[in-house]
């Protein structure tokens, strides 16, 4: 009150009034919007798990054919199967949040990690970067990173969340004709990469495959040891089309009928074929 007059207290006092008046509507409003809050964050909370389940019954789906084709493939090609394992998005992502003294370095412990996944990742930034530092030791996380990681802020962790981490499939091929020595398709010879290839379109299927040069990049004995043993093994149950400069396949492999393609003056004259 010190010097005013009493106009100027009435002033005052209406204009703190007006200001209290305004702010009680608001508070209402803060208890309806942290209600809001709580549904709009159970009803995230429950889509999440439904991702998870989703992402879990495709996984199960795919380890459970990826069997069924290494049983069929057996000491032939073998399929490599592993949820979550490729791990390049995750290490984009915290890369993208600019954690100070967190370069691609200190992420190395995300591949080295035998096991790992979002869900299970987010719970332990939730309980801290001693709960991080404790999970990840053995692949080699340090404490600055475990630190920097535990002090994302709650958008970021949101968009953890969401990540999905791709499953490894590799395909690999039996490299020796006695026991097993798998190796991986792509770092294999072109002709070894055919014979994997080939393995493929071979298995048990009622539709009628047309192969244009099978021999290519392959040597005899495998075209001997594989190609024409399928064939006959396969031949009554679907039809089979070879071009091919490689008598093997259609002597062994005791073809219905052979048609000898002729090159005059240097082009191969068009022929025509009908079958009754």
């Amino acid at each position: 009150m010190k010097g005013k007059s009493v106009s100027q207290l009435a002033a005052d006092y209406k204009k703190v009034s007006a200001t209290i008046a305004k702010l009680k509507p608001l508070s209402t409003q803060k208890a309806s919007h942290g209600a809001k809050l709580v549904s709009l964050k159970s009803d995230r909370a429950t889509l999440l798990e439904r991702l998870a389940k989703g992402r879990g019954k495709r996984w199960t789906a795919l380890s459970k054919a990826v069997k069924q084709l290494n049983k069929r493939l057996e000491g032939q090609l073998r399929v490599d199967f592993e949820p979550e394992r490729i791990r390049d998005p995750l290490k984009k992502f915290f890369l993208s949040c600019d954690l100070e003294g967190i370069g691609e370095k200190r992420l190395a412990w995300i591949d080295e990690a035998e096991s790992l996944s979002i869900p299970n990742l987010v719970a332990s930034i939730a309980q801290g970067g001693d709960a991080l530092l404790e999970r990840f030791k053995k692949a080699g996380i340090s404490k600055q990173a475990a630190d920097a990681i535990a002090s994302l802020p709650a958008a970021k962790i949101r968009e953890l969340e969401e990540l999905e981490l791709p499953e490894r499939l590799e395909l690999l091929l039996n490299v020796v004709r006695d026991g097993e020595q798998y190796r991986e398709v792509g770092r294999l010879s072109t002709g070894q990469q055919c014979t994997a290839i080939l393995h493929l379109p071979l298995l048990d299927n009622p539709d009628p495959l047309i192969i244009d040069q099978p021999e290519d990049n392959l040597d005899n004995a495998f075209i001997a040891d594989h190609i024409v043993s399928e064939l006959r093994n396969s031949k009554t149950k679907r039809q089979f089309l070879f071009a091919t400069h490689n008598a093997n396949i259609p002597v062994f492999g005791d073809a219905e009928w052979i048609g000898v393609l002729q090159e005059h003056e240097g082009r191969a004259p068009a022929a025509s074929l009908r079958v009754d």
